[in-house]
């Protein structure tokens, strides 16, 4: 970690999750051309596991991306659920292509600090993620 007046060049790291594979895949290798380190997760029983392993482990995630709807498995809702029980402060942005979902419409209840609905381009990705990891500033 950086101290007062050092720039840290860690990489930030993301993890994403969604049960269709190829989606997974793509949105994996474009984040990863966006400069991120990504772990990939199909459910949201398996993004919470990879999330409490990696900040266990000290090399904790910087935001996570999880898609609201899970054929079988669980989804975004109930897993930011449990992140937020681990880690009150996750940086956790949902994503779907239901638009008119309450989730979508009224996230911050839900937890979720933004949205990008589907299909997004690798900018709107980006624009998302930027957003989200602004530092906050305390009150």
């Amino acid at each position: 970690m950086a101290g007062p007046g050092e720039i840290s060049t860690r990489r930030k790291r993301i993890l994403f999750m969604d049960d269709e594979g190829m989606l997974r895949s793509v949105v994996s290798r474009m984040l990863e051309i966006m400069g991120y380190d990504v772990e990939a997760a199909a459910d949201g029983e398996e993004a919470v596991q990879l999330y409490i392993k990696a900040a266990e482990s000290g090399s904790g995630f910087d935001a996570v991306i999880l898609d609201l709807s899970v054929q079988s498995g669980m989804g975004g809702r109930d897993a930011v659920a449990k992140l937020i029980e681990y880690d009150p402060d996750v940086v956790a942005l949902v994503s779907s292509g239901f638009v008119g979902d309450p989730v979508l419409q009224n996230y911050r209840d839900y937890g979720f600090c933004g949205v990008i609905p589907k299909p997004y381009t690798s900018d709107e990705l980006r624009e998302g993620l930027s957003r989200a990891l602004v530092p906050r500033v305390s009150s």
